[in-house]
């Protein structure tokens, strides 16, 4: 089960008018339609969805016919007033999501952020949400979408593949159209020369490999448009293209994708019909190829550990990391004086702007300060609850009013974010972090300790 916290923000009148109007047959068969059941399979699929609201004028019939499906979705309706202009109707949905998203960037904490619209005018949030290190997923209807959209997003799922791949499960194995056959061999090829000119015989990374695909063949890239609900069931369905390796480890679930070896033998498709070019002579036996099992070496967990870090936006180099948390401490208050994030991220400019470092530029001190809130090392003045994040007064607890203990906490939230990647015997563990985290192995030890004790202490809450 994902481990990621996902917000999802639904520009609604977006969706319903994109595929009002842009209403054809499935398949020629299934009428496209606005399914929040589906939408939301989709989502849980990425992870625990801590937070969903959808905007919309719901005075419009349209669309007010769809909030008791959004309501037993779990789905919070936001009410946008339209402004009449001629005779047409304006409304500010994009003003009221993008203030709702960026608030919520600093005052819930999740890792995948959704946005279900195509319209550009979303561009500048979607910049914004990057900046914060997290993962974006984009929705749109296909016809109405902003081709600047894919762009910004790490996933872009059109609409249209999303109701056919994420229907209810007996409409998941329908047959492929003809259509999508020729695109999926178009595909194919694309494929090939793609692992044979940049992967080769070394392998690659699946997390890996679906950024290139999307680098190098179709910037709007993702399996749901030949109808596979997992990258990893589109990669076996092409096993005359490709060879797959699975981590045997319970913790991993990242595959190892390399060229098909020559003279791999074409398969059956396993979702529907194909070219009969594709079929196997009349009594030959077709055996998939060989899944060996693939155990993570160092690299590999090097490489998967230190792509999912850099959303944090936090250095991995101890020396860099304890340079930085070093100069944001000394304006952290830790007597019984508060001081607002605002004033101390003003304070710490004034004196990054006397100083020779480089690093200490203003996204990278707004970073790691996001991430000690984040981390809970701050009591928060409890008269300033309500005001805008930026705006509460803050002074470190405590337990983490020494500098080492503040570093400490910030490395056990690094540690967490890549745990489940971590192999089971506590040598190999622990060496993972020290190549990782540039720690040494008794630094390594307690963390893992602190964040498998937090981990219980979240089991027990029921979370």
């Amino acid at each position: 089960m994902p481990s990621d916290r996902v917000a999802m923000f639904i520009d609604f009148e977006n969706l319903v008018y994109g595929v009002e109007n842009n209403n054809t047959t499935i398949d020629g068969e299934h009428e496209l339609d606005v399914d929040i059941q589906r939408v939301v399979r989709f989502v849980r699929d990425e992870g625990r969805l801590v937070l969903a609201r959808a905007y919309a004028d719901w005075r419009s019939p349209g669309v007010r016919q769809h909030q008791q499906d959004l309501y037993v979705q779990g789905i919070e309706t936001v009410h946008v007033f339209g402004r009449r202009h001629g005779s047409e109707i304006k409304n500010s949905v994009d003003v009221a999501l993008a203030v709702d998203a960026v608030r919520a960037l600093y005052e819930r904490e999740f890792d995948t952020f959704v946005l279900i619209s195509g319209d550009r005018d979303f561009l500048p949030l979607l910049r914004v949400v990057r900046e914060h290190g997290h993962r974006i997923i984009g929705v749109s209807v296909r016809e109405s979408a902003s081709r600047d959209l894919p762009n910004l997003c790490d996933r872009f799922v059109y609409y249209r593949d999303l109701w056919r791949t994420w229907g209810p499960e007996e409409q998941r194995e329908t047959p492929r159209s003809a259509v999508e056959i020729r695109d999926l061999a178009v595909f194919k090829e694309h494929m090939r020369l793609l692992l044979a000119e940049e992967v080769g015989a070394g392998g690659i990374l699946g997390a890996t490999l679906k950024p290139m695909i999307r680098n190098r063949i179709d910037p709007g890239f993702d399996e749901t448009q030949f109808g596979f609900l997992k990258f990893s069931k589109l990669l076996e369905a092409m096993p005359e293209i490709v060879r797959i390796e699975y981590a045997t480890d319970a913790h991993s679930r990242d595959i190892r994708v390399f060229p098909a070896e020559p003279g791999a033998m074409h398969s059956p498709d396993p979702i529907g019909p194909h070219d009969q070019s594709d079929t196997p002579p009349s009594g030959a036996v077709v055996t998939p190829p060989p899944v060996r099992p693939w155990e993570p070496t160092p690299e590999a967990f090097l490489s998967r550990a230190r792509a999912r870090l850099a959303r944090t936006g936090l250095h991995l180099e101890l020396h860099r990391r304890h340079a930085i948390l070093e100069f944001i401490h000394a304006e952290l208050p830790t007597g019984d004086e508060f001081r607002s994030q605002a004033r101390i991220l003003e304070r710490l400019e004034e004196r990054a702007a006397t100083s020779s470092n480089d690093e200490l530029e203003h996204s990278t001190v707004r970073r790691y300060l996001w991430a000690l809130y984040q981390s809970w090392v701050f009591d928060i003045n409890p008269p300033d609850r309500g005001l805008d994040h930026l705006e509460r007064g803050l002074r470190l607890k405590s337990d983490y009013r020494e500098l080492d203990r503040l570093r400490l906490r910030v490395e056990q939230s690094l540690v967490y974010k890549v745990y489940e990647l971590l192999p089971h015997e506590p040598e190999d563990a622990r060496a993972r972090l020290c190549a990782l985290l540039e720690i040494d192995d008794e630094r390594a030890a307690e963390l893992i300790e602190r964040v498998e004790e937090y981990r219980r202490s979240q089991q027990h809450r029921g979370r």
